[in-house]
């Protein structure tokens, strides 16, 4: 099944424009695109990549083998979540013609909305979660969350956590924080944007800002060049080259490989212009295969994994702390799967998705979307402060 041929916006519509004036820069590309299954298939492999990673520490951590899936793990790191914030700028560029407050009330409060409810459900779910390992499940000592002297830290790990990215929920402080940075240097020409994002990314491991300040502005060029570059994206895709596929696989394989056998670990090697490489060689030999595979039943567990991908994101840390715990519990050994990281991902997703859908029928909605009071008071106050 080929990917739809691109529609024709609406007049006045796809093309950025500034407030009451006209700018020089070239606009947004006006083509826009209706849901295509390969970018559900793309976006579901990457959580599938980034549950299965976490996975992997976890079961290491708690005393479970992960045999050579540690070292592929590292492997495909650099292309994870540079494919996801991609194709997350894919469909972004047409909000930029948007007011500021139009923009904010559709592209950023909602991400702080979910950032500050999440922290601390979060903090508090995995307090009280006890420490636990395969072989000692007998021995489970008191969850850190019941324990009065651990309230203050972790009062002061959720405050921290809100006015910045330390923990997995990085994703949604980097998307609004991309919204707010292409909003406002929407006049400045498209390839002057990427140029200078793309020189952050590289210089990025210079500056030791942390991993989730270096992940933040690593992967910013990469939002950038998918709200950009849509039409040259969509048009890799529709090529559906084996040649392509082939060779941009090759390379990120040969790559990779030189970068694990000649540094004592794989990421010493993974220096910013490296990364930078391998991860967009990554996502061209991703996007071409899952797109060649469109309409395959292959796809279909991806797709629909890849369009519901903001529960998996937001619960699998926490999802997969539980099942561990269980897991040692009931188990009396490491059982020694070759595939029990992939095992746990599939698991760890299966109940994230559950677990959304039984909330969402339960009236919880509002933990997976801005709650309606929270844009009418935001409405109100815009309001108020234009009639002013």
């Amino acid at each position: 099944m080929r990917s739809p041929e691109p529609e024709k916006p609406a007049p006045g519509k796809g093309t950025p424009q500034s407030d009451g004036a006209t700018s020089a820069a070239p606009a947004a590309p006006r083509t826009t695109y209706g849901r295509l299954g390969w970018v559900d298939a793309a976006k579901g492999l990457c959580i599938l990549l980034v549950v299965a990673g976490h996975a992997i520490i976890n079961l290491n951590n708690n005393g479970f083998a992960t045999g050579i899936w540690e070292e592929i793990n590292l492997v495909i790191g650099p292309v994870r979540m540079p494919l996801f914030f991609l194709l997350s700028g894919l469909f972004a560029a047409k909000a930029l013609s948007e007011s500021w407050r139009k923009f904010a009330d559709r592209r950023i409060w909602v991400m702080l909305w979910l950032l500050v409810l999440w922290v601390p459900i979060r903090e508090i779910w995995l307090a009280m979660i006890p420490r636990t390992t395969v072989d000692h499940s007998d021995d489970i000592t008191a969850p850190a969350g019941l324990d009065p002297e651990n309230w203050g830290p972790m009062v002061g790990r959720m405050l921290e956590a809100v006015q910045g990215p330390p923990s997995y929920l990085w994703f949604l402080y980097a998307l609004a924080l991309f919204a707010v940075l292409s909003k406002a240097t929407r006049r400045v020409h498209p390839v002057l944007q990427i140029l200078v994002a793309g020189v952050v990314a590289i210089y990025t491991p210079v500056l030791d800002l942390g991993w989730p300040w270096n992940d933040i502005l690593h992967t910013y060029v990469f939002y950038l060049v998918g709200m950009y570059a849509a039409p040259w994206i969509h048009r890799v895709a529709r090529l559906r080259s084996l040649p392509v596929i082939l060779g941009s696989t090759a390379v990120y394989t040969a790559v990779g490989l030189r970068i694990y056998t000649t540094n004592d670990h794989f990421n010493l090697g993974l220096n910013g212009p490296v990364r930078l490489f391998l991860a967009s060689v990554g996502i061209i030999a991703v996007i071409s295969a899952v797109s060649a595979l469109e309409g395959s039943p292959l796809l279909r567990p991806l797709i629909a994994v890849g369009s519901r991908t903001l529960p998996v994101f937001i619960m699998h840390i926490m999802v997969l702390a539980t099942v561990i715990f269980v897991a040692d519990l009931v188990l009396p050994g490491d059982p020694g799967l070759p595939l029990q990281p992939l095992i746990l991902a599939a698991i760890v997703v299966t109940l994230c998705l559950g677990l959304h859908k039984l909330l969402t029928a339960c009236g919880f909605e509002w933990l997976f979307r801005r709650a309606a009071w929270t844009r009418q008071w935001y409405l109100r106050q815009v309001s108020r402060s234009s009639a002013a």
